[in-house]
């Protein structure tokens, strides 16, 4: 059956789904083995054209961009015209791309967004959906980290943001609950005050975790800390730093245009990234020359995630509550779509076993960032990412308090790139620039296989090269420490 000639049929699947956030009972059951593979997908998918067919009949915005792209009334669903934060959320004024035309009056929160690709926009966010979202969340909670209560130490960034205010508004009922924002002395001060006999988690995005681990007055072997990141990818050589503290540290994706804990680490993600970082052919027939993404599992009845041919992520949230809904909605983040089985099989073509099974059979999302936050150079990308794990791979840079990518071309209209290091204060230049540099490269081709392949067509002289700053004296110095970090200079 064409899922975009069904709107009825879609339209009760999703009300019978919304029921299943009830009660962590019901999401169980929702999670039952016979609800997966080709069932799961298929109710997915009516779940996605009835939010398109109601944002069509609700949403003046909607039907405008529908008839501007000249497909007004698309037959298929991957006829619909992908949006983006360009062609649609800029171009239309904030209340016309809600239902209805207009702003609930009541129950409703504006978030913003943190502006690091520029201009900070507004999102709005309805009962109904941030209902769901808190339900969800605790469901994922108590999945990751167990029934028994803990405290958690909210480190993302307050105020307008979104990802702070909802991650304390989502898990207040659930635990006690410390929102602090990123400031160590506080995060380190309320351990001390409550004491090594509780369990904690603390949420930030990853580099403040680093300043945390590295910088904190506190006996960490005391305590039962865990983590939970987002905003950004997470290298393993990351994740490596700050389990020397944390028991576990667990990454979650999402976005301000769309919504947050859209997909998660597992265990099984976990084992499987590892496995991709220590197997180059298994990497190659899952993915291609890429370097090493971030692995999530997502729940395909609340976001159906798709990947177009340029492996840009098209969003489609499975709600019809949300006051402004997102359809085949384009963040240009890199990513594929994968199933568990088709995943499984070609983990028993290497001869790999994973040393954990998916809990779930949930379809697996292979995420490699924002566009806009990787930079091409001689056919290859190079991410945030792979620099952050050179970095805390070699011990010549671990005096390195920032790091920015600076792609430019040279006057004869060659690519160049520039790795800026800010150093830690008190804290010299390495001496050997140009063995440090040769070291730098060879760990970098061993993270990014891509970036292995491209070298061989850079002539030597147009090699990235490693320029050095005093501390607070680079082009990456003054950045906001609430909000996610601009990398490319």
């Amino acid at each position: 059956m064409n899922p975009i000639l069904d709107p009825i049929l879609g339209y009760a699947i999703n009300k019978v789904g919304d029921l299943a956030i009830s009660s962590f009972e019901a999401y169980r059951f929702i999670h039952a083995p016979f609800l997966h593979g080709p069932v799961r997908h298929w109710l997915a998918r009516r779940r996605s054209a009835a939010v398109f067919y109601n944002a069509r009949r609700t949403v003046p915005a909607y039907r405008d961009f529908l008839a501007h792209a000249g497909v007004p009334a698309p037959q298929t669903f991957e006829e619909i015209p992908p949006m983006d934060k360009e062609s649609y959320i800029k171009k239309f004024p904030l209340e016309s791309t809600c239902q209805g035309g207009r702003i609930p009056l009541r129950g409703v929160v504006l978030d913003e967004s943190s502006g690091s690709s520029g201009t900070a926009s507004n999102w709005v966010r309805g009962p109904g959906e941030r209902y769901a979202t808190r339900r969800l969340i605790q469901f994922s909670a108590r999945s990751t980290f167990g029934q028994e209560s803990f405290v958690l130490l909210n480190a993302f960034a307050l105020g307008p943001w979104a990802t702070g205010m909802n991650v304390s508004m989502a898990l207040v009922d659930n635990c006690i609950i410390k929102s602090i924002g990123p400031d160590v002395g506080k995060i380190v001060s309320t351990l001390k005050l409550l004491g090594p006999s509780y369990r904690y988690i603390i949420t930030g995005y990853p580099p403040f975790m680093k300043t945390l681990v590295d910088t904190a007055d506190l006996d960490w072997s005391r305590y039962d800390v865990c983590s939970v990141v987002g905003g950004e990818g997470l290298s393993e050589a990351l994740r490596f730093a700050l389990n020397r503290r944390f028991r576990k540290t667990v990454s979650s994706y999402g976005a301000s245009d769309l919504e947050i804990n859209l997909a998660v680490e597992t265990d099984f993600t976990m084992a499987l990234r590892r496995a991709l970082a220590d197997h180059e052919g298994l990497a190659q027939d899952l993915y291609g020359r890429e370097s090493l993404p971030m692995v999530f599992q997502y729940d395909p009845l609340n976001v159906h995630f798709e990947s177009d041919p340029n492996r840009e992520l098209l969003c489609t949230l499975n709600r019809l509550e949300n006051v402004s809904p997102r359809v085949r909605y384009n963040i240009h983040d890199r990513g594929l779509v994968r199933t568990v089985p088709d995943v499984l099989h070609v983990l028993r073509n290497h001869g790999v076993r994973l040393d954990v099974d998916p809990k779930v059979p949930l379809p697996l999302l292979f995420h490699w960032g924002r566009n806009d936050s990787a930079v091409g150079f001689y056919g290859c990308k190079i991410t945030p990412e792979d620099i952050q794990n050179v970095v805390l791979r070699l011990p010549a840079l671990l005096g390195t308090a920032n790091f920015g990518l600076h792609p430019w071309e040279d006057a004869q209209a060659n690519k160049r790139l520039d790795i800026y290091l800010e150093l830690e204060p008190n804290t010299d230049a390495p001496a050997n620039l140009t063995a440090l540099t040769r070291e730098f490269l060879d760990k970098l081709m061993e993270v990014n296989q891509d970036f292995r392949e491209s070298i061989r067509m850079i002539p030597d002289d147009h090699l990235p090269t490693l320029k050095f700053f005093p501390f607070g004296q680079s082009p990456m110095s003054g950045q906001d420490v609430r909000i996610k970090r601009r990398y490319i200079v």
